[in-house]
């Protein structure tokens, strides 16, 4: 997993349309005055990355709900993130860790050595984005 806390951390992203989505993102955030510490950071899940790493690497476990425990999966499963993003070569899941706002921002590829939960869950989950020419 790739973890980006500023513009020049992007560069370890191999994906051009991952890369590129990650780099708006802390554009519209304030470009070089984006601070990580105050607004949370981005995480690049990656092929063979275990839901057990992307988990600790946040703090709970992705596929349960962090407040009452039920997994995805269950019938009263609700999500812990704020919403899920759908692109065409991954998705985008925010996550408010904290009343303060902090959060961090998973981004998890479309291909195969991506847990196949994970990726169910995002494909129940997310809206398409409808901009021309998104990444």
């Amino acid at each position: 997993m790739i973890v980006v806390r500023d513009l020049l951390s992007i560069n370890q992203i191999t994906d051009n349309a991952i890369r590129d989505l990650v780099r708006q993102r802390i554009e519209d955030l304030g470009g070089a005055a984006f601070d990580a510490n105050t607004l949370g950071y981005f995480l690049v899940a990656e092929s063979g990355d275990s839901l057990k790493a992307l988990s600790a690497q946040i703090g709970f476990d992705i596929l349960c709900n962090r407040m009452i425990g039920v997994r995805y999966g269950h019938p009263e499963f609700t999500p812990s993130f704020e919403f899920i993003e759908e692109f065409p070569a991954c998705y985008d899941m925010v996550i408010v860790i904290d009343d303060s706002g902090f959060g961090v921002e998973l981004f998890i590829p479309k291909e195969t050595g991506i847990d196949v939960d994970l990726l169910c869950m995002c494909q129940r989950y997310a809206f398409k984005t409808e901009t021309e020419g998104a990444p």
